[in-house]
């Protein structure tokens, strides 16, 4: 009985582990793509010059950097602070 409970608690806590770490990949992914998105914003914000088209990337930009630094804030949480 001992060991089949060790066995089931080992097997619940690999899997929470799995699930974590699939949890920080999804995350980096995450914080990757908004990079990508804010320096396309950016970039797409230097290259207009109707005022419409400058409001729009700039709440653009605004979006994604509030996004950025909330998906920072999370991976800090759970421990990925080399990013």
């Amino acid at each position: 009985m001992e060991i089949s409970l060790d066995k089931s608690i080992s097997r619940v806590v690999n899997a929470e582990t799995d699930i974590l770490e699939a949890e920080k990949i999804n995350l980096l992914s995450e914080i990757k793509k908004v990079k990508c998105d804010l320096a396309d914003a950016y970039n797409n914000f230097n290259f207009v010059s109707d005022t419409l088209l400058v409001d729009y990337y700039t709440y653009q930009i605004k979006t994604f950097e509030v996004r950025y630094e909330y998906l920072i804030k999370l991976a800090k949480s759970i421990g990925l602070n080399n990013i």
